[in-house]
């Protein structure tokens, strides 16, 4: 017989409350740890799928030349961005336009005018996101022109943003000094790199909302903070008067020497401002992309090579310092002379006998220079060198900058000595070559170059300024008196003639040195050729360093380097109204006619200038002559020249017939 058991119905009832207390516990146990300890990354999870973000740069300052002339400025430009998630039609319009496939039709119509291929938009557009950027800082025209194909065409999810974009307004002019910046207004050499902190906009946040099913919130635009920039503005030293002629010469000796490359440099020699450099090969910084890396670097700091006889003058100041020599001590000159197992000639291989030591600086006497080396010894020697900044970088405000190469006195052998005389066996950077003959200039200051003028701030506060920095005095006033002597005879009587010019006293050293091999020692057949000096020789205005890389055919540096000194320098010493010391050796107009008539194929006569009474000048028509005969006639006058390009005179202002004042600049464009 079986027997049948009963469950208690307390026992059951307790069982299913126990259960149901347990599962109420679990969810307000889950309820909580969600809205409590989950609850702000479940908020931020949200928020992401329902928003999308980014930041936006406002424009960066500008740039400008010592006069307040625009070198580098920014704009504001659309940047087009699409949102993948949203490039579809509404439902009103699938039926108006049935079968059209927004991705596809946006891609066709959208690549030739933002020149992209069509194909990698196709894939963008098929992006699973809600942002994603399409062309960044479009150039105006494309940006027009995409507004109205996307207006025109009803495409969803395309957008625009407003972004910064910078412009170099004098393309190629000083643009390894300016430098560039990336898509993302970020600078990435010269200047920009230098101060981008300074000249970097502030960023502002943007936000954009969508609901559950991921598209955009229909009115919710983009929310910007405050658009806030710093709007600094970078005053540099250079003057672009200056520079312009600097580069045409440039670009003049490149096509002419068909050298590898070259530098040139011109500097206050009592302040240390740079107020022009320039470096070649070089590019245009609004497309730097499309130029070799090698075209964006610096020569003017960042080459280094040995500078040959333009370092002669430094070696005659230790000489004069030390009492081993003075401007009248006589020279032996052998046409060479041995040091140890080397045997050092002088250039021609000539010899002069017995010499004073200005012919040793005027002829470039190697000898002569050997000799003094000796005597000085190697501890001397770079003792010297390091005071005149040899060595070391000279601090200038750009980056980039090289140190060069010193031997350490304690390694130098007898020949060691003897080469670096004649400088050889050392490398420095044509910025420190040109600082250590500012030297000799000024009466004996070391300074440090500088390349930036000021910073003033948005609200017209200057917050820095550059200033004259002596580093050091590194000879007295007498010994450069005396060096300043023996290099004007240089350009006056030896073989510095090429860089003279008429009515200005000019002083200066050539240079010829052979080129330092990649993998070590020379390279057969490639030379340095440069030109260093200043004007007036007495009271310098101006001192320049023109270095040439690989000149092809005449390769010395009176015969390539020197020309370009003289031709740069006299078209700034006329527009910048520095008279000459002195009339003698300028033809008078009768000459100037025979001159001309001489030359040309044609008899012409050259314009002439009536004189009116009250100190006015009535002007001719200056079409046709070059820039040397426009200047002598314009200074015959009283009147300033203000020089553009090279050439033959085509354009004038103030136009031929007008009166003049005394002292007017009268404007001249050759070619």
């Amino acid at each position: 017989m079986k027997k049948h058991y009963h469950a208690n119905p307390l026992g059951r009832y307790a069982m299913l409350c126990l259960v149901l207390v347990m599962l109420a516990a679990l969810v307000v146990g889950r309820l909580g740890w969600l809205q409590l300890v989950k609850a702000q990354e479940l908020s931020q999870k949200a928020a992401d799928k329902m928003t999308a973000s980014g930041m936006q740069k406002n424009p960066r300052g500008k740039i400008v030349d010592r006069n307040g002339e625009e070198l580098a400025v920014s704009i504001m430009t659309g940047t087009l961005y699409a949102d993948p998630l949203a490039m579809e039609d509404s439902e009103e319009d699938r039926k108006n336009k049935p079968g059209r496939d927004v991705r596809k039709l946006s891609a066709e119509l959208l690549a030739p005018v933002l020149k992209m291929d069509a194909a990698q938009l196709y894939k963008d557009f098929n992006e699973q996101l809600h942002f994603i950027y399409i062309k960044r800082a479009m150039e105006p025209k494309e940006y027009e022109a995409a507004q109205k194909i996307i207006k025109d065409n009803k495409l969803p999810g395309l957008h625009f943003l407003k972004e910064s974009k910078r412009y170099y307004t004098k393309q190629h002019a000083a643009a390894q000094v300016i430098g560039f910046v990336g898509t993302d207004d970020k600078g990435l050499s010269g200047i920009e790199l230098q101060l981008d902190s300074v000249l970097q906009g502030k960023e502002t946040k943007y936000k954009a909302f969508y609901d559950l099913a991921g598209k955009r919130i229909l009115g919710s635009e983009y929310e910007k903070g405050e658009q806030k920039s710093n709007l600094s503005t970078v005053y540099l030293t250079l003057d672009s008067k200056m520079q312009y002629v600097l580069e045409d010469a440039m670009d003049d000796a490149i096509k002419r020497t068909k050298a590898k490359g070259a530098a040139a440099i011109i500097m206050n020699p009592y302040t240390g401002e740079i107020l022009g450099m320039a470096s070649r090969p070089t590019f245009d910084p609004n497309t730097f992309y499309k130029y070799p890396p090698a075209s964006w670097s610096n020569k003017t700091i960042s080459m280094i090579y040995e500078p040959g006889s333009v370092f002669k003058p430094i070696v005659g100041c230790m000489g004069l310092t030390e009492g081993i020599i003075t401007p009248d001590t006589l020279i032996q000159d052998n046409g060479s002379i041995k040091i140890a197992d080397r045997i050092i000639h002088n250039w021609d291989g000539e010899g002069m006998g017995l010499v004073p030591f200005t012919e040793v600086i005027k002829f470039s006497i190697n000898t002569g220079m050997v000799q003094l080396g000796m005597k000085l010894g190697a501890e001397r020697l770079i003792e010297y060198s390091k005071k005149f900044g040899f060595g070391k970088p000279t601090g200038v405000d750009l980056p980039g900058e090289e140190s060069g190469i010193l031997y350490r006195a304690e390694d130098m052998y007898e020949p060691d000595i003897a080469t670096m005389s004649i400088g050889q066996g050392i490398a420095v950077t044509p910025l420190q070559m040109l600082r250590a003959i500012c030297a000799i200039a000024n009466g004996g200051e070391l300074l440090q170059p500088y390349i930036v003028k000021k910073i003033v701030d948005a609200d017209g506060n200057t917050v820095k300024e550059g200033e004259k920095k002596i580093v050091s005095h590194v000879i007295t006033e007498q010994v450069a008196a005396q060096m300043r002597g023996m290099m004007e005879k240089v350009v006056s009587e030896g073989g510095g003639k090429p860089a003279a010019i008429r009515g200005y006293r000019i002083a200066g050293k050539t240079g010829t040195a052979e080129k330092l091999a990649e993998g070590g020692g020379y390279a057969a057949g490639e030379y340095i050729a440069s030109f260093v000096g200043f004007v007036p020789a007495d009271k310098p205005k101006y001192a320049m360093l023109v270095m040439l890389d690989t000149p092809q055919g005449a390769f010395y540096g009176s015969q390539v380097s020197a020309p370009i000194f003289r031709d740069t320098l006299q078209q700034i010493l006329v527009a910048k109204g520095i008279q000459p010391f002195s009339s003698e050796g300028l033809p008078s107009f009768t000459e100037m006619n025979q001159q001309q008539n001489a030359l040309a194929k044609a008899p012409q006569k050259l314009p002439e200038m009536q004189f009116l009474p009250g100190g006015k000048v009535k002007l001719p028509d200056f079409s046709g002559i070059d820039m040397r005969k426009a200047a002598e006639l314009l200074q015959y006058g009283k009147l300033r020249l203000q020089p553009y390009g090279s050439g033959k005179a085509y354009q004038q202002k103030s136009a031929a017939g007008t009166e003049v004042d005394e002292g007017t600049v009268v404007e001249i464009w050759f070619k």
